[in-house]
């Protein structure tokens, strides 16, 4: 698909923007003004307020970058290991058949709705209560789960882990918004994602060492290295509100907000919480929430409910959460003042960014659901080599995401970086679907992971600025929390395709070979189980993983083009 963003220089002003006074302004030079009638958020005043006291080069503000880069660190290795421990602690309650359950709860519903709250959080009060409440939920959730007693708590822990995580990532991925012109912000949010490329590969270290029984531990040690990292930001952050209260400047640059919503002393308790839930879209958020856990969560209770998808519960469950979804868009149309999507930010450029996102989270979620275990089922591979081979698309991710940053200062354009980003993908997904079989060679499998993690971060990069410099500073996080949101839509949906047709495609080639239901169960359960089986029997598990993955890849590759 060829992106259609708006083909604009980053070093230049489309025609129809307003000059914009650097003062007030200075991270966001290229964007127009917010439209009439939209007051300037408090949260975006104070960002433009820290400018003023600070300044572009001071002392203060190189805190704050240092800051940052301590927490994309501890974030990073927080996301590459704390995954690993949870399926040894739903283990050692003896519920691991949950897991999946879990995931899709946790990771695909109700987390991913928060972003949208996260972002309204950090506008109509400060980018860093917005990181407080978050970080908050992050350390509640780890210590829920390293104290757990049950399965349940663990589950708890997850929900609130993971409404932290998304929240720092998103209130991160604004401040470096607000701090950064456009032609360096495609290469300084790739540096927030670069240390993966080191966890990616000192994440197993650190699992291996704590072992099964170390889960608890795990979980535990972030609940400490995360307050400590981003406590100079909170500092430097919150002196730069009390100095420019001090100074007066605040009050200047917030004073339309405040016109708006009236003084908060004049407001009982009970009157700003019913301001505060109006503003982040309350019952929007909870219908969202509400019709994507309905919908995905039945594609991973299908395996041990009576009847598969005919068993009544499921049933209710598609159905309840089909009326929910529609209730949500006819709530968010017509019911809500302060909509999720607002429609002013839903102009050419966001709206094909969303498409692009979607159809690439879509497609990469069908080509991700069995490539891991398929790659070491049908490979000779050591562990290990298994190991590296699998976090090169990461590792790739953040490396090229890195190359487009520095493409994109020197170039100032996205259109063409999303185009050739779109290409090269295709190409990788192109290939994925040919190496199958005997064309699965170590040299054209690394080529698979080479070309679609170059691919996919040209393109994510360039839908990322291009859709950020579409709307004016005061929109900035709700179209980076919009963008991350719907495209996960596309991710849930992804991983509900074709999880069926694995255990239907072992029976039939593993049947015929007499192999009992018990062991084609256990293959099924153990990837490890099935690389070690009798070469007949192997020959005939990958035959099965062949049939299995060739029509999701084929679906990838269609829908990445």
């Amino acid at each position: 698909m060829a992106s259609t963003s708006v083909p604009v220089r980053l070093d230049e002003k489309r025609p129809s923007d307003v000059d914009i006074e650097k003062d007030t302004r200075a991270t966001q030079e290229d964007a127009p003004h917010a439209a009439p009638g939209v007051a300037e958020a408090a949260g975006v005043a104070r960002m433009e307020a820290l400018y003023r006291v600070f300044g572009k080069g001071g002392a203060s503000i190189w805190l704050l970058y240092g800051s940052l880069a301590l927490i994309s660190y501890a974030y990073s290795l927080a996301g590459n290991t704390v995954y690993n421990y949870l399926a040894f602690a739903t283990s050692a309650f003896g519920k691991h058949s949950l897991l999946a359950a879990i995931d899709t709860a946790c990771t695909r519903a109700y987390v991913h709705v928060g972003k949208p709250f996260i972002a309204k959080l950090a506008d109509i009060t400060s980018r860093p209560i917005a990181y407080a409440v978050s970080l908050g939920f992050y350390v509640v959730g780890f210590i829920i789960v390293a104290t757990a007693s049950g399965v349940g708590a663990v589950a708890a822990g997850e929900l609130f882990y993971n409404i932290g995580s998304v929240g720092l990532d998103l209130v991160t991925d604004i401040i470096i918004a607000d701090l950064t012109p456009l032609q360096w912000r495609g290469l300084v949010g790739s540096l927030t994602t670069s240390p993966y490329i080191i966890n990616a590969y000192i994440s197993g270290f650190i699992v291996d060492g704590l072992g099964p029984d170390g889960w608890r531990w795990g979980y535990g040690m972030f609940a400490i290295i995360m307050p400590a990292v981003i406590a100079p930001a909170l500092v430097v952050l919150f002196w730069a509100d009390w100095k420019a209260k001090r100074l007066g400047v605040l009050s200047l640059s917030a004073s339309s907000y405040v016109a708006r919503t009236d003084v908060i002393a004049r407001k009982s308790w009970v009157t700003l919480v019913v301001d505060f839930v109006k503003r982040v879209d309350g019952l929007g958020l909870l219908l969202l929430g509400t019709s994507w856990t309905l919908l995905f969560l039945p594609f991973s209770l299908k395996s041990g409910a009576k009847g598969g998808y005919d068993n009544p519960s499921l049933i209710a469950m598609f159905a309840v959460g089909g009326v929910t979804l529609v209730a949500f868009g006819l709530w968010e149309w017509f019911g809500t003042a302060h909509p999720i999507l607002p429609r002013r930010i839903l102009n050419k450029t966001f709206c094909c960014g969303v498409v692009i996102d979607v159809l690439y989270m879509l497609s990469g979620t069908m080509r991700s659901t069995y490539w891991g275990s398929w790659s070491y089922v049908v490979t000779n591979w050591s562990t290990y080599t298994w190991t590296i081979f699998s976090n090169t698309l990461t590792v790739g991710l953040c490396v090229f995401g890195l190359v487009a940053g520095v493409i994109m200062r020197y170039t100032h354009r996205f259109k063409w970086m999303q185009i050739s980003g779109i290409c090269i993908r295709c190409i990788g997904l192109g290939l994925t679907y040919w190496a199958r079989g005997s064309n699965a060679s170590d040299v054209a499998l690394a080529w698979t992971q080479i070309l679609t993690s170059w691919g996919s971060a040209f393109s994510v990069v360039g839908t990322r600025v291009a859709t950020q410099a579409s709307v004016p500073h005061d929109d900035l996080a709700s179209v980076i929390a919009n963008l991350a949101l719907w495209s996960k839509l596309g991710s849930a949906t992804g991983a509900a395709i074709g999880t069926d047709n694995m255990p239907r495609n072992l029976r039939t080639h593993l049947t015929p070979l007499g192999v009992s239901a018990a062991e084609i169960q256990k293959i099924f359960g153990s990837i490890r189980t099935a690389k070690l089986a009798k070469p007949a029997v192997r020959a005939a598990v990958i035959e099965a993983y062949d049939e299995t993955v060739r029509p999701l890849y084929l679906g990838a590759l269609i829908l990445g083009a």
